[in-house]
């Protein structure tokens, strides 16, 4: 969530840079532009790039919608002193108290990844993990996502365009999980 942020403010910050002409950050229009004799961005250009970076931003919201900020401290740090036991449903509070003062578990927050942390906690604590792992699981679809679609385009190019792709697909998607496994 702090990446989407982070993005969501640059996609802010350069919607004001483009309606004040400046493309610096658009690195192939800035070249065309400097190479062009008037420098000027055209009112109509600006207008579109705009538009579209206020579309994606607003795509992006719609993705990913802002999820409870205490759901996010107790996913990132269930051992934290800051987490107030009060923002965590009441149904939850008992088994969250007893992870939190589980020490095998807490040596594991340490030594592995949030997923793997979570979901080596499922067992044991279901509740709090289902918590957790509904916050995370998004992000990790997405991943999934994208890297399907960095698949086909890298499958089906210029030289490649043909339309049965998915025995290609499927072997080199599966490749790629197996990779991602281990």
């Amino acid at each position: 969530m702090d990446c989407l942020r982070a993005f969501l403010a640059k996609l802010q910050n350069w919607q004001r840079k483009v309606n004040a002409g400046n493309v610096a950050m658009f690195e192939n229009l800035s070249t065309v532009l400097d190479e062009n004799e008037d420098h000027l961005l055209d009112p109509l250009l600006k207008t579109e790039i705009t538009q579209h970076l206020k579309s994606l931003e607003s795509e992006l919201k719609n993705y990913f919608p802002e999820f409870e900020e205490e759901d996010g401290k107790l996913v990132r740090n269930p051992f934290s002193g800051t987490l107030d036991i009060a923002t965590i449903p009441s149904d939850v509070q008992d088994e969250f108290l007893d992870l939190k003062n589980d020490s095998v578990a807490k040596d594991l927050y340490e030594e592995r990844s949030l997923t793997v942390f979570w979901r080596s906690m499922y067992q044991s604590y279901l509740k709090v993990s289902e918590i957790a792992l509904r916050v995370l699981l998004p992000f990790s679809t997405t991943y999934l996502c994208e890297c399907g679609f960095s698949t086909l385009l890298h499958i089906k190019s210029k030289s490649r365009n043909r339309l049965g792709v998915d025995p290609d697909m499927r072997c080199a998607l599966s490749v790629h999980n197996l990779g991602s496994v281990t």
